[in-house]
């Protein structure tokens, strides 16, 4: 090649040439709109943090707000309970309280009045025979209707451990004779039997349990749909048969205290103490009605029908332990530990159990 053409040929720029150099004014404006772009992103995140943030709280706030709703309404209502069981309270009270007045007023026209029955119409039985409670053991009453079919029923079932316990000295049994359902009979069978009951203990109490037992016996207790009148002298003769004496069996039926009966039958029925706490007859007493230590024992609540068992484990009493002398684990001021998860009334003023 000569000088002329190598001259050429870098003039006329050759594979070697030099390509022009970038503008300065192209990289700043691609920096520019990169930062502009992390920037928006950037932004875009701060927003849907922020976003996310005010939905936290909008849910933390709705959840306290409800929290605070669902207190005010339990708060409502456990108030409208207590108010609505005060205002029940207190009208049991009231009306208790009207009852005993009028039973004074009425006793004081009753001629013969058992000197050995507490205020409240109830004979403490207990091993000594001397109507005084004993001290650490505790108080079962019974409240039952010579006729009551339910009343014969658990009779039958309770009594003979009920009796065991009375002579180891293991429970204080007060018993509440009542003539209820005189209207289902001919003869006022319910209230001469109870007034009999009353008589024998307050005159031969050592063999009053067994002369209960005698009326409810299941071959002579009568019916209650289908009642046939019961002499005195078959009241009478189930009273000799259970261990009496022969003077106090041929008197128990002279209607010494039929009108004391009728007294306490026009209270009874209105302490707070007797009355149902659930189911069809809640705020009325039926027969039969167990109280102990001063505290409802609720039959409704109770879902086995082996009732001796039940009231051993109400008062807290193996059943090995029966008749010895083992004293029930609950004493004399102890709530059952079965049966009584509704209603307590051991606070109240006319509890004989106090």
């Amino acid at each position: 090649m000569t000088t002329q053409d190598s001259n050429n040929s870098q003039q006329n720029g050759g594979d070697s040439a030099p390509k022009p150099a970038s503008k300065p004014g192209n990289s700043r404006t691609r920096r520019r709109a990169a930062q502009r772009a992390k920037a928006a992103e950037a932004a875009r995140q701060r927003q849907e943090q922020e976003a996310r943030e005010r939905r936290t709280r909008s849910i933390i706030l709705a959840v306290a707000a409800l929290i605070v709703v669902v207190a005010l309404i339990a708060a409502i209502i456990i108030w409208n309970k207590n108010s609505s069981k005060t205002t029940d309270t207190a009208a049991q009270a009231s009306e208790e309280q009207s009852a005993y007045a009028a039973l004074q007023e009425t006793l004081k026209t009753v001629q013969n009045i058992p000197s050995h029955a507490t205020a409240q119409g109830g004979f403490v039985i207990t091993k000594n025979y001397d109507y005084q409670k004993i001290d650490g053991a505790p108080t079962i009453e019974e409240y039952f209707d010579p006729l009551c079919p339910g009343c014969g029923s658990l009779n039958r079932k309770i009594d003979a451990e009920l009796e065991t316990m009375v002579k180891a000295g293991q429970i204080n049994l007060e018993i509440h004779p009542n003539g209820f359902l005189d209207q289902l009979t001919t003869d006022q069978y319910p209230t001469r039997a109870a007034a009999a009951i009353a008589y024998v203990a307050e005159n031969d109490p050592e063999h009053v349990l067994d002369f209960i037992k005698g009326l409810y016996a299941e071959d002579f207790q009568p019916s209650e749909t289908n009642y046939k009148a019961v002499s005195d002298a078959d009241i009478q003769q189930v009273a000799t048969d259970a261990g009496v004496t022969a003077d106090v069996a041929s008197h128990c039926t002279d209607g010494t205290y039929i009108e004391w009966v009728d007294a306490m039958h026009t209270y009874t029925p209105h302490r707070a103490i007797t009355k149902n706490v659930e189911g069809n007859n809640k705020g009325s007493m039926t027969t039969p009605t167990i109280i102990i230590n001063g505290y409802f024992w609720n039959l409704v609540e109770l879902t086995s029908s082996d009732y001796a068992q039940l009231i051993l484990q109400a008062i807290g009493l193996d059943e090995s332990n029966v008749g010895t002398d083992v004293m029930p684990s609950i004493g004399s001021d102890g709530a059952p530990l079965v049966g009584a998860n509704y209603l307590s009334s051991s606070d109240s003023a006319s509890s004989s159990s106090k």
